[in-house]
């Protein structure tokens, strides 16, 4: 709650986002034992994505999105996290194989105590909303064909 309270502080740097998402995803497969049952694919291109950001709370914002995903697939099935460049922006997408979200429920997963789990408080993806909104940024839902979810986080690429 502090979190969503606190203003996002505006300490930024020039960051290789494919950087942060090769940790997150190391991270994810420590936390949750990455291996038969769950699979993080990272699919990220050579050269480098760079955007101006706090790279800690952009972390805290890709941390919070994988957990959510491999707590959606319940640690079984495949996380793919692939960054993009698009005319302007740097795009980090995440893609689960979980059950996905009710399309009614999609427009509301970012109000703060919004929550459709059964021991979640509803802060993180507000959080995540605000930190994204606060980096010029946009975060999207979207359910996958076929099933599951898909997180687009759309952030402004830094000039070269």
């Amino acid at each position: 709650f502090l979190d969503f309270a606190r203003e996002p502080s505006r300490k930024r740097q020039i960051v290789d986002v494919r950087e942060l998402v090769n940790e997150t995803a190391e991270l994810l497969r420590r936390e949750h034992g990455a291996g038969p049952s769950l699979l993080v694919r990272v699919n990220c291109p050579a050269a480098a994505r760079r955007v101006s950001c706090d790279p800690s709370q952009i972390k805290q914002v890709l941390v919070n999105l994988g957990k959510n995903a491999v707590e959606a697939m319940d640690g079984c099935g495949a996380l793919d996290i692939s960054v993009n460049e698009g005319p302007g922006l740097v795009e980090i997408r995440f893609d689960d194989e979980g059950p996905g979200i009710e399309p009614d429920k999609v427009a509301r997963i970012f109000e703060p105590f919004f929550t459709t789990k059964d021991t979640g408080t509803g802060m993180g993806l507000a959080v995540c909303m605000r930190i994204v909104t606060a980096h010029d940024g946009m975060l999207r839902a979207s359910a996958r064909q076929g099933g599951g979810c898909s997180m687009r986080i759309a952030l402004p690429a830094a000039a070269n």
